[in-house]
């Protein structure tokens, strides 16, 4: 069941969180219609606004500590096809009011580059506006600005 409702100007959906990955999906492929590819910039955005239009049915409404925002990025040898790679990503986490955890993860891969890692969580900021405007000078989120994109992995998991 969707529900939609009108909040200043924004509105919002409310869904099942079992659909949150498909919902990404969509606005994923949205959004490389409209541009050739991925960027950090766009990525950033596309975050922001879905985690401000799309509510999860039976996370609470206390935005900083049951529907957050991850920002983090290094560079990693996980193994596998991957190997090497420099790696942002930008995750969505969710508490239910039972405590379970949720997170929907939106990683992108580059070439590897010397970088220290380094993450910054929504919930230490007033504001988004404010979380965003210190993402975007970080020393990674510079980089991956200037770097090609290899490849994107959005994945949902209960942690």
């Amino acid at each position: 069941m969707i529900e939609i409702q009108k909040e200043t100007e924004v509105i919002t959906k409310t869904i099942l969180l079992t659909a949150i990955e498909k919902e990404y999906q969509l606005a994923i492929e949205k959004l490389l219609q409209a541009a050739p590819t991925l960027t950090v910039d766009n990525v950033l955005e596309l975050s922001i606004k879905l985690h401000s239009e799309l509510k999860a049915k039976g996370i609470s409404t206390n935005v900083h500590a049951d529907d957050m925002l991850l920002f983090q990025y290094g560079t990693y040898n996980w193994g596998g096809e991957a190997g090497e790679h420099f790696s942002l990503n930008l995750t969505r986490q969710f508490s239910k009011k039972n405590m379970d955890m949720f997170q929907l993860s939106l990683t992108l891969m580059f070439e590897p580059v010397s970088v220290k890692s380094y993450n910054s969580w929504s919930m230490d900021f007033d504001t988004l506006d404010a979380w965003s405007d210190h993402v975007r000078t970080t020393e990674g989120y510079q980089v991956a600005k200037t770097v090609p994109l290899k490849k994107y992995k959005l994945a949902f998991s209960k942690v």
